[in-house]
């Protein structure tokens, strides 16, 4: 009995110990690895809306319905960045027609862990977050960089909401009153952006599951002479050279629902509730191997009474 009780001791003790390191293990090394940008992200996200483009040619703006399709994936990895090539195409969705003109493409280096961009790396000098970080906070600011602005855009959170059962914090991002300005380029004059972003975020794993944005540049254009256009002078003014408005398309919008609800539920128990059930099992079974190893087992006395021998009878 006494051999039986040691082993069990022992065995408990060794299990509760590897509890404890598992737990530790998990806290620091395994669930920050699954909670990271995947080295091997691909992401495919769509808005739709409307883009005003300026004619040159004739002068004026023409409008046209769009969907926009944002394609990440990635270049290569280590252990604590991504680098990311960001693929922005248009299609004209009255005609089914690709708009080459709007195409815009990016190479990023983005920190696996805490989602920001890292400085001096990819194709720009970026900063700010790639997206928001998990556990976003009512009143906390984030910078972030949305393709097309020469600096990050700052999230500030201006309310609160519910879609489809989920809790979501809704941040603001805007340019100044007076915008900001974009150098000229090749074959482009220097710019001026106007640019105000809705996104809303489900804060444990933040996600954003929706956006809405609308965006404005303007240059100053050279327009000819009202009665000598030949040989007159020429004058310019500022002319709104791109708009849009585009939100979410609704695919879009279900699967980061999906994928929020799924990483709401995951966060709390692998930051959390998993640990402590690993430390709490790990410590009883580390206290009370010793104390069963040690732990005497009394026996009860039991009182043996002889039993009389019957007369035998003569």
């Amino acid at each position: 009995m006494g051999r039986r009780k040691k082993l069990a001791g022992r065995i408990l003790t060794i299990l509760g110990a590897v509890l404890v390191i598992f737990g530790a293990l998990w806290v620091t090394l395994i669930f920050p690895g699954m909670n990271k940008i995947p080295g091997d992200l691909n992401q495919v996200s769509q808005q739709e809306g409307t883009v005003v483009l300026w004619d040159a040619e004739a002068m004026q703006p023409v409008t046209y319905n769009v969907r926009n399709t944002t394609v990440y994936s990635p270049v290569r990895s280590t252990a604590g960045v991504v680098y990311l090539r960001e693929d922005n195409t248009f299609i004209n969705t009255d005609t089914g027609e690709n708009m080459p003109q709007l195409a815009v493409s990016a190479v990023m280096a983005v920190d696996r862990v805490n989602r920001g961009h890292v400085p001096e790396r990819g194709d720009l000098d970026r900063s700010g977050y790639f997206s928001f970080p998990a556990g976003v906070e009512a009143g906390t600011e984030y910078p972030i960089w949305i393709t097309g602005t020469p600096e990050p855009l700052v999230a500030r959170h201006i309310g609160e909401e519910q879609i489809e059962g989920l809790n979501v914090m809704v941040f603001e991002l805007a340019t100044p009153e007076e915008g900001l300005s974009i150098p000229a380029g090749v074959g482009t004059p220097a710019q001026q952006l106007f640019q105000t972003i809705i996104m809303k975020v489900e804060p444990v794993s933040g996600t954003t599951v929706y956006a809405s944005a609308k965006t404005e540049l303007t240059s100053l254009l050279p327009f000819p002479h009202e009665y000598m256009p030949n040989t007159g002078p020429m004058s310019y003014r500022e002319v709104t050279v791109y708009k849009d408005e585009l939100v979410t398309a609704a695919a879009t919008q279900a699967e980061l629902l999906a994928e929020a609800k799924q990483w709401k539920m995951m966060l709390p128990w692998g930051t959390t509730h998993l640990p402590q059930i690993f430390f709490a099992l790990g410590l009883v079974m580390v206290i009370g191997g010793p104390i069963l190893m040690t732990r005497k087992v009394v026996v009860p006395e039991v009182e043996v009474v002889a039993e009389e021998t019957p007369a035998t009878i003569r």
